[in-house]
């Protein structure tokens, strides 16, 4: 299969081409963005009937701070310094809130953690999201 890379965003596709995709991804970018409320809105709008959306942001919490910022930029590196700030993580109620005010229907939230020494991802149970 071929990938077409579009230059355009999120905001300007759904305006193109709304209710086009059966599904759609946004991964690891709300955090930097200035109003990440206006795509998961455009998410939502590109997304078609019976369609699904998957999000993936970084939680604003301590152990976060420790793992992206601390961990991931300044001990180990794998991240350039300055990649993230900590103000601009997402509270899992921040992205709940967004994503029923743009009509989308939250189903099984989930945290992802990563082990960056066996390069593997985790799923932890929605019960621990905010302390995660």
């Amino acid at each position: 299969m071929d990938v077409h890379y579009i230059p355009i965003s999120a905001e300007d596709l759904s305006e193109e081409e709304p209710g086009r995709y059966d599904v759609v991804t946004c991964m690891e970018m709300l955090e930097h963005l200035p109003q990440p409320e206006h795509v998961v809105n455009a998410c939502d709008r590109l997304v078609a009937p019976g369609g699904w959306v998957f999000f993936s942001t970084i939680n604003r919490n301590p152990l976060s701070w420790i793992v992206a910022i601390a961990g991931a930029e300044y001990i180990l590196g794998i991240l350039p310094k300055g990649t993230h700030t900590y103000r601009s993580f997402i509270k899992p109620a921040d992205l709940t809130s967004w994503s029923g005010a743009a009509g989308l229907d939250l189903k099984d939230p989930c945290g992802l953690a990563y082990n960056p020494f066996k390069k593997r991802f985790a799923c932890i149970v929605s019960s621990v999201l905010d302390i995660c």
